[in-house]
This record gives structure tokens, C-alpha cells and sequence, in this order.
């Protein structure tokens, strides 16, 4: 199969889809990568979403609206200062990692994805919640990959706290526990944390083949819908998971240059339904400039955007 490619002209159409209609955050982290624009940017941008406290709201998660801060936001966060090879060196990170420390739930060893008061502002269905005052039990979905950033940052974090989450995230990959989706993404992040011992990285990656098995979903057919799409395990030709699964993720590399709508962007493939139809139109959008850029990323590292070549 020949390799598919985003052309010239296509690649244009997103750029002036995420300078338009994204947000600043989009627009620093595209100039970043293709404009070779400064990395300050892009913290600067990231800035305007976190709180006093440390963490990070304000939609950073565009299905979450609330503009306090939640454990999900401020995962998204770190993953877009370890896409820029962020540091230390900026303020926002210890502060972002001491509201992490201080919003560890150290009973269950893990962080409550959102927080109560996210009730009170527009949302996604599926970030509904009761009002029980039922504590939640242990998620790997965003510990997992919190645990990644507080290796990349252990200098700032307790030793006995990573051993302890460390612990409870190897506990949760059992075989014996089916893990979905969003928890997989979460481990593949953790995954990829370059300070991670080799030893707890094989013992991850181990658990996650056997995990992998049928959550993937091959068929081009229902990648329309909401599924976990082969690129979205397998984001780079180095994955340690391309073994077998060439075809797929050449077919999905075919099926992103495929889809890219009229005005540039590659748009989400859920809603809200009728909830908050008001804030779900601008979540819509700020999704479209997010899904866009990571396109961009995706193809970009497998060298499908013409005139614009492969990392080495």
C-alpha cells in the first residue's frame, strides 16, 4: 500500500482552520511544531488555563467546562508540556505538581478524575455525577499517566508516593482486570515517561499486549464512531506495538488524510446529545482545533504531509 499523503494544499486548510478557529493553545503548539516558533509560547498559552491552586481547568478538557481545577485538566497539561520537552525551569510545573500532591487521594492511592463542583458548570453526559458522598474507587484513568509526570518531576515528589502509586497502578494491570479504553491511553502514556526504570516500562508494556487484544478497533468501517483507532495506541513507526499491526495503522494513516472535513479540521466523533447545546457548539470547536493538531502530529511523524519531512 502506498503511502498516504496529507498534500500541500490540504495541510494549508487545517492551518487556517486552527489559526481561525482555534485556541491559542492549539495555535502556539501548531507554530511550535511547524513553524519552529518558540516553546515559551505554548507554556504561555497553557498558562492561561491554570488556577491559583496549582492544577488546571477552564476547559482545558473542552467536555469539562468548569473553570476549577481537576486532575484530568491538569494530566492534559503535562501532556502538552512533555510534547514540547517542557522543564522544571517554569513555574507552572511545581505548583501543578504540588496541587497533584496535595489532591492525592492516599487511602485508594489515586487522583478523582473531576471534581464535585464540575456538577455545576456545562458538561459532557458522561461526566455527570451523583450526589453521593460514595468515595471512588482506584482508576488508572488519569493516575496512570499522573504517575508518569511525577517521575518526570521526582525531584519535587516524595519517594514513598511513586512507590506507593507505582504499586497500585502494577496492581490494577492484572490480567485478570479488562481495562478500557481511556485507562489504556493512560498506561501508554505512562509508558512512554523516558525517566521510568526499565524494569516497571517492560513490566507495563507486558501487561498492556495482553490488554491490547480486542480493544483496538481494526475495522475502517466503524472507525466513524467512537472507538480506539490503531493511531491512536501506535503514534509513531517506533511503537513497541507496530509488530502485526502494519496494515491497520497503514489503512488508519489512509482513512485520517481521507476524512480532514472541507474547512481543514478533523472534528470529534461524539456530542452531548441535548445537553448544554450551547456549550457543546463551542466545545465542538475548541475539539476540532485539539483533534486537529494531534492529526497533524500523528501524520507528521509517519511523514504522510508532503513537503514536510519525518522526525529523525
Amino acid at each position: 500500500m502506498a503511502k498516504p499523503i496529507l498534500t500541500r494544499t490540504s495541510f494549508d486548510a487545517s492551518r487556517q482552520f486552527i489559526e481561525q478557529k482555534g485556541r491559542s493553545l492549539e495555535i502556539a503548539r501548531f507554530h511550535y511544531v511547524f513553524s519552529e516558533a518558540s516553546s515559551d509560547s505554548v507554556v504561555a498559552a497553557l498558562k492561561e488555563f491554570q488556577n491559583p491552586d496549582g492544577g488546571f481547568g477552564h476547559g482545558l478538557e473542552p467536555d469539562l467546562r468548569t473553570n476549577d481545577s481537576s486532575a484530568l485538566c491538569t494530566s492534559i497539561a503535562f501532556q502538552v508540556l512533555r510534547s514540547i520537552n517542557g522543564t522544571s525551569d517554569h513555574e507552572l510545573v511545581s505548583v501543578a505538581i504540588s496541587y497533584l500532591l496535595k489532591t492525592l487521594d492516599q487511602k485508594e492511592w489515586h487522583w478523582p478524575i473531576i471534581p464535585k463542583s464540575a456538577q455545576q458548570s456545562p458538561h459532557a453526559p458522561w461526566w455527570e455525577q451523583s450526589y453521593d458522598d460514595a468515595p471512588e474507587s482506584f482508576s488508572l484513568n488519569p493516575t496512570a499517566e499522573i504517575l508518569g509526570y511525577l517521575y518526570d518531576y521526582q525531584h519535587l515528589v516524595p519517594e514513598t508516593i511513586i512507590s506507593q502509586v507505582s504499586e497500585r497502578v502494577m496492581g490494577a494491570l492484572s490480567p485478570a482486570n479488562k481495562i478500557e479504553m481511556h485507562d489504556l491511553l493512560c498506561c501508554l502514556r505512562l509508558m512512554k515517561t523516558k525517566t521510568l526504570p526499565n524494569e516497571f516500562r517492560e513490566q507495563i508494556r507486558q501487561a498492556l499486549v495482553q490488554q491490547l487484544d480486542g480493544t483496538i478497533e481494526q475495522d475502517p468501517a466503524k472507525w466513524e464512531g467512537y472507538c480506539l483507532r490503531p493511531l491512536q495506541v501506535i503514534d509513531a513507526p517506533d511503537s513497541p506495538f507496530m509488530a502485526g499491526m502494519e496494515d491497520a495503522v497503514a489503512a488508519n494513516l489512509a482513512y485520517e488524510v481521507a476524512t480532514q472535513s472541507k474547512d481543514g479540521a478533523w472534528l470529534p466523533t461524539w456530542s452531548w446529545g441535548d445537553m448544554f447545546p450551547d456549550a457543546w457548539q463551542q466545545a465542538h470547536q475548541d475539539w476540532s482545533g485539539v483533534i486537529s493538531i494531534e492529526t497533524l502530529l500523528v501524520l507528521k511523524r509517519f511523514g504522510c504531509i508532503e513537503g514536510i519531512s519525518q522526525p529523525t
